[in-house]
């Protein structure tokens, strides 16, 4: 267990621009998180950590197109379809050090312990550490799993652009290669993932056994209205693009309240992008872009909201003076677990002794990309005070141990 703690310790150093090591949620600094966004020198760094300890593992490591990692393990019967378990490296904007190292460790974890072990395996096992997955640096999610299952070419990924105008295909630089990742050599798919929310703490229990993964949908909204200068301009001809924008936050807000208490679920939306232009005290907005981020497990509750949001878009764009525009950036819909997986999970929680809960996943993964292809489920681990997407994030070393401990004798069950 040590040293699992010591790759997230280190992989943390490596994903802030501080270099601090945090070992304990004492340490925590709400303004040292990390900064791992894709292709940048922090993510160069952490890479070249974590294929220098996939490689000592004893790993094949293959780089495809698009810059995902996969580190294969061979099986007794090499002709038999893969286990693939793992996550992603890149961070939020000043994000926390478990979300998503934890199950790239984890999968790397449970690999040096089937080695150490002399556990014979009839299946290959895969580690598998996808690009892009938050879309921090290319406002585009889960991209490394959508071009492993199709969803995009990899031309199309590879010429996504960042916030700098960088394309995808050059940031990346030498963590790209000519391997391509079959699915159709992929049976199973496991993910050992912090909650990121309050359930698992609140109740005190270990472990969450995700049956079901969020639907995504994410759209850019930009008004256009009129700049123009904020003490010469009477009120009541102003063309103000973020008196406009305003509405439609307000509109997302109180729309998805009472969706949320209509349907007594988990839905969900957020505006958390807001870009004015030109962005000065004395000059009336002329143009402004929001960032809508809408969820739910349940595809009709979603589709209601999106229309309803296109709407209020349209709306806003029949206002003499002002043009709005709505862009779909990602679309996701929710997508239920394999059961089979499930019922590996559930079994080694109770080889293990320990409380579980079956749960669904309001974050979105690149797990539900893959369900679509490969049979997938998650596992979940408590996530202190709920808090993700946070220099503030924490898992216990205890709630890490369980979950690489439930992880690995899930592979195990599934490769044997």
């Amino acid at each position: 267990m040590s040293r699992v703690k010591e790759n997230l310790i280190e992989l943390g150093s490596l994903g802030r621009k501080d270099g601090a090591r945090v070992e304990s949620y004492e340490q925590l600094d709400t303004d040292k998180g990390l900064w791992r966004l894709e292709g940048n020198e922090l993510s160069k760094a952490s890479k070249d950590y974590l294929v220098e300890t996939m490689e000592e593992a004893g790993l094949e490591i293959r780089f495809d197109r698009a810059g995902n990692i996969f580190g294969r393990k061979e099986g007794t019967d090499p002709g038999r379809k893969a286990v693939m378990s793992g996550s992603h490296l890149d961070s939020v904007k000043n994000g926390g050090q478990f979300d998503g190292p934890l199950g790239v460790i984890g999968a790397l974890e449970a690999v040096r312990v089937i080695n150490e072990e002399g556990f014979e395996h009839s299946r290959p096992i895969e580690v598998a550490v996808f690009v892009g997955e938050e879309g921090s640096a290319f406002e585009r999610g889960l991209i490394g799993s959508e071009v492993l299952t199709g969803a995009i070419s990899y031309d199309e990924v590879l010429n996504l652009a960042n916030s700098d105008g960088e394309l995808l295909k050059n940031v990346l630089g030498d963590y790209r290669g000519e391997f391509l990742m079959d699915l159709g050599g992929v049976e199973y798919f496991v993910e050992l993932h912090p909650e990121q929310g309050p359930v698992l703490d609140t109740e005190g229990i270990p472990v969450g056994i995700v049956e079901s993964i969020t639907g995504l949908y994410w759209l850019r909204v930009v008004i256009e209205g009129e700049e123009n200068h904020a003490g010469t301009t009477p009120m009541k001809m102003r063309k103000d693009a973020l008196v406009k924008a305003a509405e439609i936050v307000s509109f997302v807000h109180e729309k998805a309240l009472d969706m949320a208490e209509k349907t007594n679920g988990s839905f969900v939306a957020t505006v958390g992008r807001l870009e004015v232009h030109p962005s000065a005290t004395n000059i009336i907005p002329g143009r402004v872009e929001l960032g809508i981020d809408i969820r739910d497990v349940n595809q009709g509750n979603i589709d209601v909201f999106k229309a309803a949001v296109t709407d209020k878009v349209a709306e806003v764009s029949r206002v003499p003076g002002m043009k709005a525009k709505a862009q779909v950036l990602v679309d996701k819909p929710p997508c239920l677990c394999s059961g089979e997986v499930i019922e590996a999970i559930e079994r080694a929680v109770r080889e293990l002794g320990l409380e579980a809960r079956k749960m669904s996943s309001g974050a979105a993964h690149d797990a539900q990309n893959l369900a679509g292809k490969v049979k997938t489920a998650m596992i979940f681990v408590q996530s202190a005070n709920g808090i993700s997407h946070s220099p503030r994030e924490w898992t216990s070393w205890e709630d890490v141990e369980t979950g690489v401990n439930v992880l690995t004798r899930v592979i195990k069950d599934l490769s044997g």
